[in-house]
């Protein structure tokens, strides 16, 4: 009884922090739409980094990691974990264009991009239309997890269902409250807690263990695992997966507006992958381990709630608030986001209104109550494990890879090659993950592979075939991507 007081208490005052820090930032922060959705375009290298890393670290890495690991093996860290830390590069090389564009245009929401720089409300709807579609049921494995996380805690006497809704008013509240500034300063906070939270996982399990990691364990730690899961196929399919949706899931890409120079994308190039790796190896680890502790769990995704039940109380409590971390920090940052996409793009674009600053804060706050519910409704019956139903959402959010690497390093792209290769990729993807088209025809990739793939064929067919915007291209590349400049003292304008 003493313990589990003691770890109710940890955690409950990790919430209650989180929500003063969003009644803080609702007393402090602008209610414009920059401040609410940007943080004002102000976020230095640490904060920034921080804010990316709880963000991108989600009940996927807490939960869904463990699991992944105990059931197929160590291969997860392989396919997705190496992957995650050397995203960094792409950061840069996309990021930097991004924000560079944003700050000259004046961007909020990441679909404006898409619009603006082909001159298509298609390629916008497109990309706006995916992130709701896709980011929904996202959220809802945050929500799930959070519940099971806490039952941890509070032990079995409670249902599941209350533990949602607790879950889902506590990211409400401080979201509601402080838009992007008590998400910034949350996620930095939650970033901080997920290091070290895992980090004491780790080295206590390992101790609890001690010797008895033994040969039993060698499926799980050699490819491909022993369900066969990580064959080179499933591994290079996740990977591929991995570098394709991470830039494009819309709480990083819009992110990436939010850098106060070109600085801070440097540093987070550097640093990024450490973090990472840092975490995501002993999640993985965690998960094979499980399998000594609990060898025949019904529900992998218990896996580590009942590896945390095995430490002290306060040290249990303090990686449950590292885990609850990753999934609010993740579901935070996807609200804010998907409210931009609605209150900017379809009600600027669609029903041609123009709000006042305040009108489209107030509206923001809506569309975030709105989604909370459906992906509420949706954690109430969950479609599959974590890992399972993140697959498909990662899936939703690369269909238009190509289209964003087109957009920002290829001058020839035309307006019809991007809207037809953004479209066949979206097709072909959602009609493999909706089994309308017949599975033998992705040959064995995940669905998102061969679609990808065959758009990025007939975007550079129909973009040799068509003229490209030349205004437009001459906007982009000799305003905010012109090529270095050398000038009489030999210093060099920024970086293309």
């Amino acid at each position: 009884m003493t313990d589990t007081v003691l770890s109710v208490g940890i955690v409950g005052a990790y919430l209650l922090v989180l929500a003063g820090i969003g009644f803080w930032s609702y007393r402090h922060t602008g209610q414009d739409p920059v401040s609410y959705f940007l943080a004002g375009r102000g976020l230095g290298s640490l904060v920034l980094t921080l804010t990316m890393l709880a963000t991108l670290l989600s009940a996927f890495t807490f939960i869904g990691v463990p699991a992944d690991g105990y059931t197929h093996g160590l291969g997860i860290f392989l396919g997705v974990g190496v992957t995650d830390a050397l995203i960094s590069v792409l950061f840069f090389l996309l990021g930097y264009r991004l924000w560079l564009a944003a700050k000259h245009f004046q961007f909020i929401t990441p679909s404006e991009f898409f619009g603006h720089r082909f001159g298509s409300p298609v390629l916008a709807s497109l990309y706006s239309l995916s992130a709701l579609l896709f980011t929904a049921p996202y959220i809802s494995i945050q929500i799930i997890a959070g519940a099971r996380t806490l039952s941890a805690v509070l032990g079995d006497g409670i249902p599941y269902w209350p533990l949602a809704v607790l879950m889902a008013v506590v990211i409400l509240a401080y979201v509601l409250l402080g838009g992007s500034q008590a998400v910034v300063w949350t996620d930095t906070l939650q970033g901080l807690i997920m290091l070290l939270g895992m980090g004491t996982a780790f080295v206590m399990i390992a101790s609890s263990l001690g010797t008895e990691a033994g040969a039993e364990l060698d499926p799980w730690l050699r490819l491909p695992g022993p369900t066969g899961r990580w064959s080179w196929q499933g591994l290079i399919s996740y990977q591929l997966l991995i570098f394709m949706a991470v830039p494009l899931f819309p709480q990083i890409f819009q992110r990436f507006y939010m850098a106060k120079s070109e600085q801070v994308f440097k540093t987070m190039m550097v640093v990024w992958p450490l973090l990472i790796l840092l975490i995501f190896f002993p999640a993985a680890l965690i998960g094979v381990w499980g399998r000594l502790v609990f060898p025949s769990l019904e529900q992998a995704d218990q896996i580590m709630p009942l590896m945390l039940q095995t430490l002290p109380a306060g040290l249990a409590a303090l990686v449950i608030s590292a885990a609850l971390a990753a999934l609010m920090s993740t579901a935070d940052s996807q609200l804010l986001t998907t409210s931009s996409l609605v209150t900017r793009d379809w009600v600027f674009t669609y029903f041609n209104r123009r709000l006042s600053p305040l009108q489209e804060g107030r509206l923001g706050r809506i569309v975030v109550l709105l989604i909370a519910l459906v992906s509420f409704v949706i954690a109430l019956n969950p479609p599959g494990v974590i890992v399972e139903i993140a697959t498909w959402s990662f899936q939703g959010s690369a269909m238009l890879f190509p289209v964003l690497i087109a957009g920002l390093y290829w001058k020839r792209t035309s307006r019809a090659g991007a809207v037809a290769g953004g479209i066949v990729s979206s097709v072909l993807t959602l009609g493999w993950l909706a089994g309308v088209l017949p599975q033998e025809w992705r040959l064995g990739w995940l669905p998102v592979i061969p679609a990808v793939l065959v758009g990025s064929g007939v975007l550079i067919g129909v973009s040799l075939l068509t003229q490209p915007p030349a205004e437009r291209v001459a906007e982009y590349y000799q305003g905010p991507w012109a090529e270095p400049t050398q000038d009489q003292s030999g210093s060099q304008g920024h970086p293309s």
